[in-house]
């Protein structure tokens, strides 16, 4: 194999050893500069470099792992990738590793191996130092798989008492209530209702025990269809707003939803049948995705920091690779709700 020179020529590829002749030091002299640069003289660094980047070589991954026990390369594991809430994610977990010096793999096939059946081995798991995952339903196997890994893990989502293992989530029933309590001031609780996605999620649940919290709190006691579950998508969104409008109907009601495709749903199937948000119907999501803001009427969101949770995670990560026996860390990041057209009264 060849690498392309500056001009468009071909040429072998560098290795090491040509660093080493360029440079007129050792091969593991090269090694120290390219892994820890303190450890050399500063004017033979210099010179090191300077082959370096006159050469073109790029140190070998994999070659370099087998030397440090680190490959630097962080697995990241998630349910899903599609949007925006995981392209966040994604962007502050990307940015926040190249400032550290790791690289990120990212994977579902990880996600659904270890969540579905358990099965641990998987290129990513093998190759990576750590690993960040993403847990998104309280069930007993996906806790067992994540504590049977052999590896520093960050968990996304939940906090697993059962195994010692970092967390991270963000405050779901507190961005909740801010919702709720804001749909309550200037709707009667009768006509306020909460429509989520599947029970199981820890996301939905929470979401949905802060809403009957917050409703109950004013002495209404709820009725069964207040508390609606299903998909976190726009079809059930769609389809919850069609059942509703043919039984106890949505004018001059009050909705909050467990994400913001669930709330776009409802917003156009409500429409179709004459309703418009905030005249005739009220509306709050969650999430706050680009989409939200771009609505007519913008839609009203409780703000999650994705990216924010994408850079912590990997920060949590790289300082439980630098010192395994610290104090497990379990960190709740805040959300808000932004106040849109969709909800004003």
């Amino acid at each position: 194999m060849t690498d392309a020179t500056t001009d468009g020529s071909k040429r072998p590829n560098v290795s090491i050893k040509d660093v080493a002749a360029a440079a007129g030091v050792s091969i593991a002299t090269v090694s120290r500069v390219v892994n820890n640069p303190s450890l050399v003289a500063p004017s033979t660094a210099e010179r090191v470099q300077a082959a370096v980047k006159q050469l073109g070589y790029r140190p070998n991954l994999f070659a370099k792992g087998l030397m440090t026990k680190r490959s630097r390369v962080l697995a990241v594991s998630l349910p899903d990738w599609q949007g925006d809430a995981y392209s966040e994610l994604m962007r502050g977990a990307d940015d926040r590793a190249r400032e550290l010096g790791y690289h990120l793999l990212v994977s579902t096939e990880v996600h659904n191996k270890l969540m579905d059946s358990g099965e641990q081995t998987s290129f990513a798991l093998d190759l990576a130092d750590g690993l960040i995952a993403m847990m998104t339903r309280s069930e007993a196997r996906d806790a067992e798989a994540i504590g049977r890994l052999n590896k520093p893990v960050v968990l996304l989502g939940a906090t697993v008492s059962e195994y010692a293992v970092d967390t991270l989530e963000v405050d779901n029933a507190a961005g909740a209530r801010e919702a709720t309590r804001h749909l309550l001031d200037g709707t009667p609780a009768d006509r306020c209702f909460f429509v989520g996605g599947p029970e199981g999620s820890f996301d939905s649940d929470r979401r949905a025990g802060a809403f009957r919290d917050v409703v109950e709190a004013t002495g209404h006691r709820i009725h069964e269809d207040q508390v609606n579950r299903g998909r976190f998508s726009f079809q059930w969104g769609w389809d919850w707003a069609g059942k509703a409008l043919s039984s106890h109907g949505l004018a001059q009601a009050a909705v909050f939803a467990g994400n913001d495709e669930i709330a776009i749903g409802i917003m156009q199937r409500a429409r179709e049948a004459g309703l418009e948000c905030p005249r005739d119907l009220r509306l709050v999501g969650f999430d706050d995705s680009r989409t939200a803001g771009l609505l007519t009427p913008p839609l009203s969101s409780v703000r999650v920091p994705n990216r924010q949770i994408g850079a912590e995670s990997v920060d949590v990560l790289v300082r439980r690779l630098s010192d395994s026996s610290a104090p497990v860390s379990h960190t709740s990041l805040p959300t808000q709700l932004v106040m849109r057209e969709s909800s004003w009264y």
